[in-house]
């Protein structure tokens, strides 16, 4: 076993939480800001050089590349799970396996769903709601990013492989790295070749091929024991995988499932704009939302770690310290997005799009209130993860993203107006956050007559 790898675990077994935090945490939540910032960039890009109906466009392939996106994450987060836990259990030969089944299995599923999209792109763009002005958009988009798939899916696998490993810094330099390179193509593509929203998707899919040729050396060669390609492909361990991730699966496959029906439902009632201004909104969401899951994500190895070392009352206070800090997030990002809303929509879109402004600047306002409760229901499905309690982490998932979410979306504007769509992402979370208390409070409940 190398130097490495044993530093690696007494760091994970004794060291300090606050110094674990720092180590995990932080740069999971750079890298995941990246992420966000790009997406973010990408929109005043498209807005500010294509306009405002090929935002649009790119917004109605969005809940597509979340549902696909949401196998990688499923698998990601299982194996680093699976491989946390195995280390914390001295398992080597399971973690092993793990990292081998994740990485197979994610190229293989990612390469069939591009294919089968890609063959059926026009078709695809019209169920995701495009219309005759909307769809070249779209199909432009999808022809661009969808051949990328099976790249994108490792990429995101090998980013959780690296912080399972010890590595958070490389995974955050990697991640970081691959969205300046996306909003460098970004503008090479659209500015110079004048390539539209094909471009777009492009930029994306050769930056992150980049990150994932670097990533796959580091894991392959690293002086861990564990490497990427050396293990055998195990159904069990793949089962495994999918029961442990499947609450962040879950999540993401909610957050294409919100846009579809913002898009579905907007695109009724006000059209193209409509769809525009949620777009422009749900890119700043998108940024505070991926912040407060960088550092739910950010403490899971520490937790699975510990979890499988049965040293329960580690994992207990590394969730005590990621409270403070993701409410402490939570609250900043509804100040900003309450006062600042409509001057960062600004930024998206030119004087004349000043119908979309309007729009899009009333709902961040609303959109605000969901940051003061988001942030547990986020970190409690994450903490649920780590130590491997897929039901309880898939209800909470669940009800936020999927179950509220639906029900609200498609009542309140029968029942109210199209003006109060906008309170349906804070009325989820709140409804969400009874069920996540409960949840939280039975388990340390059931811990501590455990160690009595």
């Amino acid at each position: 076993m190398s130097t490495h790898k044993l530093q690696h675990e007494l760091d994970l077994a004794n060291a300090p939480i606050p110094k674990l935090f720092k180590k995990f945490a932080i740069p999971c939540v750079i890298g995941m800001l990246s992420i966000g910032i790009q997406s973010i960039i990408d929109g005043l890009i498209v807005g500010n050089f294509l306009g405002p109906n090929a935002l649009a466009g790119v917004s109605l392939v969005l809940p597509l590349y979340s549902f696909i996106a949401a196998l990688a994450v499923v698998i990601g987060i299982g194996s680093q799970t699976i491989v946390s836990i195995g280390q914390g259990e001295n398992n080597i030969s399971k973690a092993q396996n793990s990292m081998t089944t994740g990485i197979v299995s994610i190229v293989s599923f990612c390469l069939i769903a591009s294919v089968i999209t890609l063959i059926w792109s026009k078709e695809t763009a019209a169920i995701l709601g495009g219309n005759s002005i909307l769809e070249g958009y779209s199909i432009g988009y999808i022809h661009g990013l969808i051949p990328f798939l099976p790249i994108i899916g490792c990429a995101f696998y090998n980013d959780y492989m690296l912080r399972a490993l010890g590595h958070p810094k490389v995974s955050m330099t990697l991640m970081s790295m691959s969205v300046i390179l996306n909003i460098i193509f970004n503008i090479i593509f659209i500015t110079v070749f004048d390539w539209g929203t094909f471009g777009v998707g492009f930029a994306t899919g050769v930056s992150y091929t980049i990150s994932v040729l670097i990533s796959i050396y580091l894991l392959q060669h690293s002086n861990s024991k564990l490497k990427l390609f050396s293990g055998k492909f195990k159904f069990r361990l793949l089962w495994e995988m999918f029961y442990n991730g499947s609450s962040e699966g879950v999540s993401e496959f909610a957050g294409g499932a919100t846009i579809f029906l913002f898009n579905l439902t907007l695109m009724k009632y006000l059209g193209e704009s409509g769809v525009a201004a949620f777009t422009i909104i749900n890119y700043i969401y998108f940024v505070g939302v991926i912040t407060l899951i960088g550092v739910s994500d950010g403490v899971i190895p520490i937790i699975s770690y510990n979890f499988g070392a049965k040293q329960y009352h580690r994992s207990k206070s590394v969730f005590r310290l990621a409270i403070m800090v993701n409410a402490s997030i939570g609250l900043t990002l509804a100040l900003i997005l309450a006062i600042f809303g409509p001057n960062i929509i600004e930024a998206f879109l030119g004087e004349e799009d000043q119908a979309v402004i309007d729009i899009a600047s009333k709902g961040a306002r609303i959109y605000a209130f969901a940051f003061l409760i988001n942030w547990f229901n986020i970190l409690t499905a994450s903490f649920f993860t780590a130590i491997t309690d897929a039901k309880r982490s898939v209800i909470i998932s669940a009800l936020r993203g999927i179950v509220f979410m639906s029900i609200a979306v498609t009542t309140i504007p029968v029942l109210f107006g199209i003006e109060y769509v906008w309170y349906s992402v804070p009325i989820a979370e709140t409804l969400t956050l009874c069920i996540s208390i409960t949840l939280i409070y039975n388990l340390f409940k059931k811990w501590k007559t455990k160690s009595a």
